[in-house]
């Protein structure tokens, strides 16, 4: 449905996009998520032909969209290329009633009056305000400012649904009901959507795939799953807040892979083609658990690491617990379980873990 290939965009002498290639397919839900300043709305901008890529195509539908065919230049107006988009900031017109935001593409179109009429009312019935038709944006909540702005991208019937951070304009107390319900209407509308978003949690819950972006371009693409529990990269890994730990491979015994960490010796899943290379294994906190003995609990941990606990950061229910061992690692444990243990700063504690949680690859490959 959407292709995009070597897609470079700068603005003066910043690099924004740097040769990224993506491809969503048709009526997929794929989010763009990576930190604020990453490149995410400059593609949503190029995709719906607001702001003009320096080198690269765009497909839809497999037509070229915008970019060159042989020595054509090809760049279609938004209005041509059959795309919604909902921004992040609430971008209703002030002046215009609910019924008149929502119909204002329609009425562009020069479509009957009967017919501009039905179809406003049935886009108000799917968002679930028919009954604000005749209200004016500055009398509705943040949550119902967006799904208007959502009926209005969808008035034309668009082939592809861009969303840029949504959820941000909706007050805080309402975001997580916002999510699910706007979830439910595009699984409804059974559409190919790209939905932007610097959030984990939230990238998790609308889409089946995740593409996460850095340096200019994608960083690494797949199912929710994937991502999390294998990531491909040392920025990815960080991104998702998930332990880095670089080391070398030194040989295979028993069936596990050796990996020296500055001088400690940790245990993973064979893979021979990484012995003699430098490099980097990610484990997620919660793989990870802490004893005040060699011996874990409850866990015939294949990895057991002595550290020094040199940070503790409380949240509601948890802690989170930095614990340097030669290398950093982050694990959170809850406050009970702290509490039995007697758990303070400085204390000599061991972190124990599975081999099977350590995720590793080349380093060369991860930068």
């Amino acid at each position: 449905m959407i292709q995009i290939d070597s897609v470079t965009k700068s603005f003066s002498e910043k690099n924004v996009l740097n040769n990224l290639n993506l491809e969503v397919k048709d009526k997929e839900i794929l989010s763009l998520l990576g930190p604020n300043g990453c490149g995410k709305t400059t593609l949503l901008n190029i995709l719906s032909g607001l702001t003009k890529q320096n080198s690269g195509n765009i497909y839809i539908n497999n037509i070229l969209v915008s970019g060159r065919a042989g020595t054509k230049k090809v760049h279609l107006k938004p209005s041509e290329r059959k795309i919604g988009y909902v921004f992040q900031t609430v971008s209703l017109f002030p002046h215009m009633r609910v019924k008149d935001n929502v119909a204002y593409g329609l009425k562009a179109q020069h479509l009957p009056r009967q017919e501009v009429k039905k179809r406003t009312e049935s886009l108000l019935d799917f968002v679930g305000l028919r009954e604000y038709a005749k209200f004016y944006p500055s009398q509705l909540s943040g949550g119902q400012k967006q799904r208007i702005a959502l009926a209005r991208s969808l008035a034309t019937e668009p082939q592809v649904l861009l969303l840029d951070e949504p959820v941000s304009a909706v007050d805080p107390q309402l975001r997580e009901s916002f999510r699910l319900e706007l979830k439910n209407y595009l699984q409804a509308l059974k559409i190919t959507a790209v939905y932007v978003t610097h959030n984990l949690s939230e990238a998790f819950i609308m889409s089946d795939k995740i593409a996460v972006m850095g340096n200019g371009h994608i960083e690494q693409i797949g199912v929710r799953g994937e991502i999390f529990d294998k990531p491909s990269s040392g920025y990815v890994a960080k991104f998702l807040g998930i332990n880095t730990i670089k080391g070398k491979a030194i040989k295979i015994r028993a069936a596990l892979l050796e990996i020296d960490v500055n001088g400690v010796i940790l245990y993973a899943p064979a893979m021979p083609k990484l012995v003699g290379k430098n490099v980097v294994a990610t484990i997620k906190p919660e793989d990870i658990s802490i004893s005040k003995s060699v011996k874990h609990p409850n866990n015939e941990a294949s990895n057991s690491v002595a550290g020094i606990i040199t940070e503790m950061v409380q949240m509601r229910s948890t802690a989170q617990i930095t614990v340097d061992a030669g290398f950093l690692l982050k694990t959170r444990i809850s406050l009970s379980t702290i509490k039995d243990l007697g758990m303070n700063l400085g204390d000599k504690i061991y972190v124990g873990f599975n081999d099977t949680a350590l995720n590793v690859f080349e380093e060369n490959s991860c930068e």
